[in-house]
Order: structure tokens, then sequence, then C-alpha cells
């Protein structure tokens, strides 16, 4: 198979796969905290010896060179193999200015290790079967699991928190929120299959009317939808947690509402940012409403709920919102929850935020395994430099969280 055929988001897979088939009797290939995977009892047939580690890379930039010697020299294998989809010109030079002195590493491309592969005798395992995928899936759960937890523990975290995290506490359904904002205006029903930034732009206007803003009305009808049938969540208390238990850099929220607020200061000061005014303390935690805010209580902000408010993030450059959320991607560890990973803004935002480095999956989003093709969205997400968590229902959720705070 030619590398070209390969895409990124696949290629561990690919390479778990290929190098299973090499594997004899004995010998096993396991998923590793620090590098890709481990061979703790080496690969005879590729002659890599005990305590063998592999780690797989798209493409090598110089900061990879420092990683690499830096979990090197942490663990001391007998050998350290580095295997590249796209092993160019500049990843050559790259590979023969950077001191790998005294280290037993080696680099592949990946079109050599399948040349190689092709020169052993013609005793190699068969496709793995279903029986093995299972274990590959079941066991890399386990691991972004583990990585999640450590980064817990030793980075600095960000929380994107998306209408999931709302909904959890009783808080309406976008699409529910837009029919009773039509019902409250004696406004028609909306079709169905118009999109809802659409539906948001055309609501708003009959609020308006002729007014340039948005009337109190407006805020006031949300308000009432929004805390209607609040309840307690054990989803916002395990955020809460985290908050309170590991080390934050920002909580970024898509959500109006202030109901994170709420349960954070139970027990700690507490703060909403949903303009371009700056923290009060840096004692305290913020919560950034990107998407403006309606507490339950006091005063409110200017909301993006339409089609014209979504085309001014787009055109604002440094919109403030955009600088707290391209600021939390590039200097922590992002935990994306209650989010579906499709909102192009967000998109974008983390495309550019990893421009120009290595393809590395340094995020993690939590999704519901029931509502994605599973193996696709870890394509796309792994394209975006995100690592997948998933849990099977709503309620295994805060559980999955509490289980990662050590």
């Amino acid at each position: 198979m030619e590398a070209t055929d390969k895409l990124i988001s696949t290629f561990e897979h690919e390479v778990y796969n290929i190098l299973s088939k090499c594997l004899s009797e004995g010998e096993a290939l396991l998923f590793d905290k620090k590098f890709d995977f481990s061979a703790p009892n080496g690969i005879k047939k590729l002659k890599w010896p005990k305590e063998t580690f592999i780690e797989v890379k798209y493409r090598l930039i110089y900061n990879s060179f420092s990683r690499i010697k830096y979990y090197y020299d942490a663990l001391q294998p007998q050998k350290l193999i580095v295997i590249v989809f796209d092993f160019d010109n500049e990843s050559t030079r790259l590979y023969n200015n950077v001191q790998l002195a005294g280290r037993n590493i080696e680099i592949l491309s990946y079109d050599s290790l399948i040349k190689k592969i092709e020169t052993l005798p013609n005793n190699l395992q068969e496709k793995p079967n279903k029986k093995d995928e299972a274990t590959y899936w079941r066991e890399k759960d386990s691991n972004i699991r583990e990585k999640a937890s450590n980064a817990l523990k030793n980075n600095k975290i960000s929380l994107f928190l998306g209408a999931g995290v709302s909904a959890s506490a009783g808080v309406v359904t976008w699409n529910s929120l837009l029919e009773q904002l039509c019902i409250k205006r004696g406004i028609s029903k909306i079709d169905s299959d118009i999109e809802s930034v659409v539906k948001g732009r055309y609501i708003i206007d009959e609020y308006k009317k002729e007014e340039k803003k948005i009337p109190d009305e407006f805020y006031q009808d949300m308000r009432n939808i929004l805390y209607a049938n609040t309840k307690d969540s054990s989803l916002i208390k395990s955020l809460a947690k985290i908050i309170k238990e590991c080390k934050i850099e920002s909580i970024i929220s898509y959500n109006y509402d202030d109901l994170i607020e709420q349960e954070v200061k139970k027990t700690n000061p507490c703060y909403s940012v949903y303009a371009k005014t700056r923290p009060i303390d840096d004692k305290s935690y913020h919560v950034y409403h990107v998407h403006g805010f309606i507490p339950k209580e006091g005063e409110w902000s200017e909301i993006v709920l339409g089609e014209k408010e979504y085309h001014k993030i787009y055109q604002e450059s440094y919109n403030w919102g955009n600088v707290e959320q391209l600021h939390a991607l590039c200097r922590s560890t992002c935990f994306f929850i209650g989010l579906s990973m499709t909102d192009p803004n967000l998109r974008r935002l983390i495309d550019i935020s990893i421009e120009g480095s290595e393809i590395e999956p340094a995020h993690f989003a939590f999704l519901r395994r029931i509502e994605y093709n599973v193996q696709f969205t870890e394509k796309v997400l792994r394209g975006f430099g995100v690592n997948c968590v998933w849990y099977d229902k709503h309620e295994d959720l805060p559980k999955l969280l509490n289980s990662l705070i050590r």
C-alpha cells in the first residue's frame, strides 16, 4: 500500500495492524502512555529487541525531536522506532542536524517500513480479524482515558463547555429554545429543514421590528425559557470538582446561562466574563461566555443567536471571544464537553492553533458513542489534534470525569 493512500487520521491504526502481523508467539504490541506503542518482548522478525517503543508521526518538526529525546531519556528503552508518514527533505535535514548520539533511535519512513516487511519470509499473520479490531479499539479507549487523566494531573487545563452541559441541568435544547421563542412572540412555526442560525436571525428580526437593537422583551423571554425547568446536574458537579482540584487555565462556555458559576461559587469565588472586560482578579475562576450571557439574575449581554451575529464573529479577527479561545487552545490542554465539535468557528480556531505544528492529539473531546460514526469521527478529529473520549449513556459522563481525577 502506497503511503500517499493513507490518511493522517488512520496512520496509527494502520501501523498497528501492519506491526501486529509481524508478531511471533509470546510477543505483543501494547499502547503506551509516553510513545504510541511498546513491544515489551520485541519483534523478532523485524530484529527489534525487547523493550522496544514505537512512536508514530505524520511529519517531523524540530519540536518533535525535543519531545522524542525527552521521553527517551526518561524511559531509557532498548530501542525506539520512529515511523514517519511524510518523511520529506525537510524531515531529513532536521534529522541530520539534531544530535541523537548515545540513543538507540531509528527513524523509518512509512514506505521504508512497508518495503522492510515485504522482504520478510512469507509467514506473516493474516489481516487482523474482528476480535483483534475490537481489542484495538478497546485498548485505545483505555489508553486515551489514561492520557486524559494524566493531563488533568499534570497540565494546565481549559474547559470548553457546550449545550450538553446545560441540557444536563434541564435547560432546553437549541431547537426547543427557538420553538418556544416563536410561541412567545406569536410567530408561526419555522420549517425544521431551515438551519438554526437562519431561524435565529428571523426570530431576532421579528423581535426588533423597526428598532435598531434587540429589545429587553427578547432577553426576558430568553431568561424565562432557559431557567424554567432547571435542576441539579451531576455533570455540572463533576465539572466543578475538576475546576476546584485541577490547574485550570480557562473556562470557555458557549452557553448563555450561569449554572456552572452557581455550582463553582458554592466553594470558590467565580465570575462571568461576557464582553471586552477583563477578569476581576487572579484568585477567582472566570467563565468566558463567548456567545453571550443571560444569568438567572442580574445584567445580561448581547448574545449570538442568529446568522448576523455569527457572521460578525467570523469577520472580527480580534473578537475578544476568539482571542480567549485561541489563548486556551495554544497554551493548555483543552477538554471539550457537551459539544458536538461541528461548530465551524471552533473548528476554524482549532485549525489556526495547530497551523505549522505537528498534528499531535493534544486535546480531548468527550462524545456519546451512539451519536457518531466512531471511526470516521476519530479520523476527522485526529486531523484537528483532538483525541476522542467515548461514553455510552449521558449518565456515564459524570462518572467518567470523576474517574479521571486522581
